[in-house]
């Protein structure tokens, strides 16, 4: 029945949005193919919908009705149809399946079943020199900017970017091997927990014990060595710390790992992953350990099909999203840029921001190659001790004292000072 109402109310209204701002297609009329193709190619050649006379004229039998419901209405019920025609198909084949004993062939059925399943679209445009409402988020901006920003986790990049934007950020932190880019994701995802956010971290690599301990080392200080090999000597200091960790933080960080769910996750077990626990923000490590739910062989076609799903499932699910992704081998000696990330082009056009770092005797120093909304290609440096989790900031100097080994030891000894006084 929708599909007759749809039809009757494109050719009521002549409104041609209907087809063509809400991505309706051939597929969403089973029982009407050849009237929509008629109107579509219509409209390709007229650049109209036909009048009731010129379609009658195609199709005599055409049931013409009143449709009194609104085009949000209709456009709802038309996806829905379309899902629920979709779903009895996949029903019919998993269940044939699996009477055949093929486990695996109907689960791969189900799940893309799934990934194809569509949400509808309601195309509103907005005449932004009639409406102002922009000018109340603006105030709420100024009320309270943590509403719509999280915290990086390094404050002198925050007064770059603001921070990740809370609705539309698909972040990716990039450098070669042993780097410490994961790290830098979890320092990061600690800042978000200071700030009361529900974080999730999916770790390719790294087991939870493991990122447990990095979270638990870039809070604390305590040597990351000594927790994973034992070290007594730390054993009172370790267990005040974690004593006091649940009242420290009114966030949380949860992890989930490929032994968790038999294997590499893809986005749509990451998307699952977000609605179970309810995440504020996703730290991915990294691009290259998850799985294309869509099987592709050539490593840059993989890359590229989980960008762009991950860009899908930000744009979805409206949290930020920070990846880490790893830099590849070609030159750097005229810069740092976006065709430095490893396999795909697509992960530099999907980003929203992209920051490559590198470490050299001490000192790690963060490039900001792309963001959308601030100042692009900005250096900063910090003095760091990953053992230790310190990343003290490095002010840059005229006289090259940013490179100063007496200086970096300073400022580390004086972070270290502190650090044993919180705890």
């Amino acid at each position: 029945m929708i599909q007759l109402q749809y039809i009757n109310a494109l050719l009521d209204s002549r409104d041609t949005s209907l087809l063509l701002l809400n991505n309706i297609d051939e597929s969403f009329f089973s029982d009407y193919k050849e009237e929509y193709n008629f109107i579509k190619e219509h409209i390709n050649q007229y650049g109209q919908v036909p009048d009731k006379a010129s379609f009658l004229s195609k199709f005599p039998e055409f049931d013409i009705i009143e449709v009194r419901e609104s085009k949000s209405y209709l456009i709802d019920a038309l996806y829905e149809d379309k899902n629920k025609r979709l779903l009895a198909s996949t029903f019919n084949k998993v269940r044939n399946l699996l009477n055949e004993g093929k486990t695996d062939e109907a689960l791969s059925v189900y799940t893309s079943s799934v990934d194809s399943a569509v949400q509808a679209r309601h195309i509103d445009c907005v005449d932004i020199l009639r409406n102002d409402s922009r000018y109340e988020a603006y105030l709420e901006r100024c009320d309270d900017f943590n509403k719509f920003y999280v915290k990086t986790g390094f404050k002198e990049l925050d007064e770059i970017i603001g921070g990740w934007d809370r609705q539309e950020e698909l972040a990716t932190i990039a450098a070669r091997t042993n780097m410490g880019k994961s790290w830098v994701l979890l320092k990061c995802a600690v800042a978000a927990a200071e700030q009361g956010l529900n974080v999730g971290i999916y770790s390719g690599e790294m087991s939870d014990r493991k990122v447990g301990y990095r979270v638990d080392t870039l809070i604390s200080h305590i040597s990351n060595t000594a927790l994973i090999k034992g070290n007594k000597d730390y054993q009172n200091q370790y267990k005040v710390y974690l004593d006091n960790l649940p009242n420290k933080f009114t966030g949380s960080i949860k992890v989930l790992t490929p032994n968790m769910i038999d294997g590499p996750a893809g986005v749509t077990a990451l998307r699952a992953f977000i609605e179970k626990e309810n995440l504020d923000i996703l730290c991915i490590d990294q691009h290259s350990l998850l799985e294309d739910d869509r099987k592709a062989k050539n490593p840059v076609e993989r890359a590229s099909n989980i960008s762009k799903d991950l860009k899908n499932l930000q744009v979805m699910k409206k949290i930020p999203i920070i990846a880490v992704s790893q830099q590849n081998r070609s030159s750097t000696e005229n810069g740092i840029g976006t065709e430095h990330i490893a396999q795909s082009d697509r992960i530099s056009q999907d980003s929203t921001i992209i920051l490559f770092f590198e470490q050299k005797d001490g000192v790690m120093t963060l490039y900001l190659v792309k963001s959308r909304d601030s100042v692009n290609m900005k250096q900063l440096r910090y003095a760091i001790d990953l053992d230790k989790g310190i990343f003290n900031y490095l002010p840059s100097t005229d006289d090259g004292g940013v490179n100063n080994k007496e200086e970096i030891k300073k400022l580390k000894q004086e972070f270290e000072d502190d650090g044993e006084e919180a705890f």
